[in-house]
């Protein structure tokens, strides 16, 4: 019994042995193996274990859904993987195109200030690009507005920005070291007609000119309010009425009507492209001034009744100045800048019905002292 016992063993002992030496066999040649025949192994190799059916189907189960969730595993792993790659990617040639503008504005920025340094610290530099910049200005300026004209278009509330000559003014700025002699040596305004070479005589010197054919025929002020709506400027507060005699509200009235009392004072600044184009019809622009230069869009025109208290003239857009007398009569008094109160005298002049004052306001700042009538005087400047 012993010596039957030890042949069962034997062969056991060295399969097992064997096993033992090279591995078990299924493994080597597992891939080999057909899918039938695996699942008919794990089968039996269940109900040798004594595994109900249940319990087996359960493992089968169990190892299907554990392969699906390590497959879905896998195919987020590589999804995300791909978005990381591909956002990673566009950042960081969102990076270098940022690096690059940064590079570039420093550039423009650099080369901007050493122009700046150069200019403002070498004078021949800067005496050649003042000579040789003016006569660029104007046509950069004028092409400008035309490129910004349809943008007013689109956006007609911007207009009223676009009419302020200075959205925020600098109260401390101040023109050093202005030279007075101009002034100094000869005050009296030269009165003239037929201005063929204000350039050459008259243009950026200082002088005060007279110029006695400027309108062809006198301009009244109900030549302007006849075509516009008083009501309408004095809303947008370009109207500004001054009268002892009766208020606001009904002296407006009696002026659409046509009438005018005797201390009627109205200040009327035109920055509307609706009311300048009407302006330029009654006020056009004077045949002496350059044709290269520019005139401001910003005008002023003051109507005055014979007993009108004076006032000053404000300042305008550019220095180059023309008062333009419509109708009636008006006295001005030039008084002297106050760079040049030291150096230049007071000097009174008439205005007559057509004629037109040319001066700088540099060296003048005018008033007007009175004129006696009704009077209409326009005020424009160029460049």
């Amino acid at each position: 019994m012993l010596h039957n016992k030890s042949n069962r063993r034997t062969p056991s002992s060295k399969t097992n042995n064997k096993h033992t030496a090279h591995g078990p066999p299924h493994n080597k040649t597992r891939s080999s193996v057909p899918a039938e025949d695996r699942i008919d192994e794990i089968w039996r190799t269940g109900r040798e274990l004594g595994l109900p059916d249940a319990a087996i189907h359960n493992v089968f189960n169990s190892v299907f859904t554990e392969s699906k969730e390590k497959d879905a595993i896998k195919t987020d792993s590589n999804g995300n993987e791909s978005f990381e790659e591909e956002r990673g990617g566009v950042i960081y040639k969102f990076m270098c195109y940022l690096k690059n503008m940064v590079k570039f504005v420093m550039s423009v920025i650099i080369v901007c200030v050493i122009v700046f340094v150069i200019i403002s610290l070498h004078n021949p530099t800067r005496k050649l690009v003042t000579r040789n910049i003016q006569d660029m200005i104007y046509p950069v300026m004028s092409t400008l507005r035309i490129f910004t004209l349809p943008l007013l278009t689109r956006f007609p509330h911007l207009s009223h920005w676009y009419s302020e000559e200075c959205l925020v003014r600098n109260m401390y700025f101040d023109q050093p070291h202005i030279d007075c002699a101009p002034c100094s040596e000869n005050s009296e305004p030269i009165k003239t007609s037929s201005l063929d070479h204000f350039n050459d005589m008259y243009y950026n010197n200082g002088k005060t000119v007279i110029v006695t054919d400027s309108l062809q025929q006198k301009m009244s002020w109900t030549d302007l309010t006849k075509n516009l709506d008083i009501h309408r400027e004095v809303e947008v507060g370009a109207w500004k009425y001054f009268s002892k005699l009766e208020g606001f509200a009904s002296a407006v009235d009696q002026v659409v009507k046509g009438r005018l009392l005797n201390d009627t004072h109205i200040e009327w600044k035109i920055d509307r492209l609706e009311t300048l184009h009407i302006v330029r019809q009654v006020f056009p622009r004077l045949y002496f001034i350059p044709k290269e230069t520019e005139v401001a869009l910003h005008r002023f025109v003051f109507i005055d009744g014979p007993e009108s208290d004076s006032y000053p003239l404000p300042l305008t857009e550019f220095a180059n100045v023309v008062l333009i007398q419509g109708q009636g009569k008006s006295t001005l008094s030039l008084l002297p800048s106050p760079h040049c109160q030291g150096t230049c005298n007071s000097v009174t002049v008439t205005l007559d019905a057509t004629h037109a004052l040319f001066f700088n306001w540099i060296y003048w700042r005018p008033v007007r002292v009175g004129g006696g009538c009704i009077s209409t005087l326009a005020m424009s400047s160029f460049y």
